[in-house]
């Protein structure tokens, strides 16, 4: 009979004693250490087991004690796992299933949150700057775009007016039509050229986040140069403005030089006034008829600042007000032993308003239009003046001197040399 027929016919009682005697032998390895390897002391370790159930009050057969010993040794009541296959793998996966569906969660959470992250704080920002880089580069394209549009309108505006801009001027300010007219034509020709030469320069339109990268350093380099183009276009067209507006000039300056001239004559009370006059119309007539509008422009100007002059009437007064100066001297450059002394005017009109004054500076020789300035007196009447405030914190005669309607020069009514600074 076979060992495993045996068994089956063996009393189940037997083999749970057996059993538990295999588990009371783990239990004690220090005995199984001890009393198992030793064949010789066999009967010493069933002795033992023996005491060992007596005191938990079981008696249990010698027979059945050593089955026990050598279920042990066989390790035959022993848990052997089955040999590693892909079953076995595929069934320990199944009962671990939660454990593995928890670390599944948690990796694809991560994966979750760093894909989040990365779109959040990397690609979004970056396909935002694209899209904005996009949208800029292709607002400047249409902006130089419309440039072009609107200089070539300015152009054909001052091509159509050129023709008939030289009509009506007088024989005598011929030379200068002429003159004006060929700068125009010359500025107008060379506008031409620099917007054939910006068409060519053309970017290409329609950029998108796909084709940018492939795009940009193209447009970027076309737009320049168009841009480029444009300022000079812009120069030329302006040039030629300038000369349509000076020929108009011609029509009309030798009828407004004579007329601020005879208003000039007309207010005027000093025989210095008159010929003043006189002599800037000459000059501008002369400027005129040899071709040179500019100036006949600013000889026209002299006219109306002089008629100005004239038909100013004004008080000119000391200042007195307390944080304001009433005086200063200076030492000169040319000689650091003297010292020049001056008081701080200013020009008060009928309605008790200050009016501002050209005044030029004897220091650096610039005019400036000034509300107060300083006039040189002579340290007697400088010491005078600030005597008088210092008494009592008032200048008691504040008046310097009077312009009247009609003059140029002031009647002073302290002495001056007439010398003036504008800054101190």
């Amino acid at each position: 009979m076979s060992d495993k027929s045996a068994a089956e016919k063996q009393p189940l009682d037997e083999i749970m004693l057996a059993m538990d005697v295999v588990d009371t032998l783990r239990h004690r390895e220090h005995i199984v250490e001890r009393e198992l390897h030793n064949e010789e002391r066999d009967e010493k370790l069933l002795k033992r087991l023996r005491e060992i159930y007596a005191s938990q009050g079981m008696e249990v057969p010698d027979h059945v004690l050593k089955e026990g010993v050598a279920a042990l040794r066989e390790e035959r009541f022993s848990y052997q796992p089955p040999p590693d296959s892909l079953s076995v793998t595929l069934a320990r996966i199944y009962i671990e299933r939660g454990k593995w569906a928890k670390r599944a969660s948690v990796t694809l959470g991560a994966l979750l949150v760093a894909w989040l992250s990365w779109s959040f704080f990397v690609t979004g920002p970056a396909r935002e700057e694209l899209r904005n880089q996009v949208a800029e580069l292709n607002r400047e394209i249409s902006a130089t775009s419309g440039q072009l549009a609107l200089l070539e309108e300015r152009l054909q505006r001052a091509e159509n007016e050129l023709p008939a801009a030289a009509r009506g001027i007088p024989g005598s300010l011929q030379k200068a039509a002429t003159i004006r007219t060929s700068a125009a034509e010359k500025s107008l020709r060379q506008a031409h050229q620099l917007l054939e030469s910006a068409r060519r320069f053309t970017p290409p339109t329609s950029l998108d986040t796909g084709n940018f990268a492939a795009r940009s350093e193209e447009a970027t380099i076309q737009l320049g140069n168009q841009q480029e183009q444009i300022a000079q276009i812009g120069a030329a067209i302006g040039s030629a403005e300038k000369s349509l507006a000076e020929i108009d000039s011609l029509k009309v300056l030798p009828d407004q030089l004579a007329s601020s001239r005879d208003a000039v004559i007309a207010v005027a009370r000093e025989d210095q006034a008159t010929g003043m006059a006189s002599e800037i119309h000459d000059r501008g007539i002369s400027s005129l008829a040899a071709g040179d509008v500019e100036l006949a422009i600013a000889s026209a100007g002299e006219l109306r600042e002089l008629h100005d002059t004239l038909e100013q009437e004004y008080e000119l007064r000391i200042v007195s007000r307390p944080g304001e100066k009433s005086g200063v001297w200076r030492i000169p450059e040319r000689n650091p032993s003297a010292r020049n002394y001056y008081v701080i005017v200013e020009a008060i009109g009928p309605g008790g308003e200050v009016l501002p004054q050209s005044v030029t500076s004897e220091e650096d020789g610039s005019t400036t239009r000034v509300r107060q300035w300083g006039m040189r007196v002579d340290e007697r009447v400088f010491n005078r003046i600030r005597d008088d405030k210092q008494d009592d914190g008032i200048i008691q005669n504040r008046r310097f001197g009077e312009k009247r309607r009609g003059y140029l020069s002031i009647d002073y009514s302290i002495p001056t040399t007439g010398a003036a600074i504008t800054s101190w």
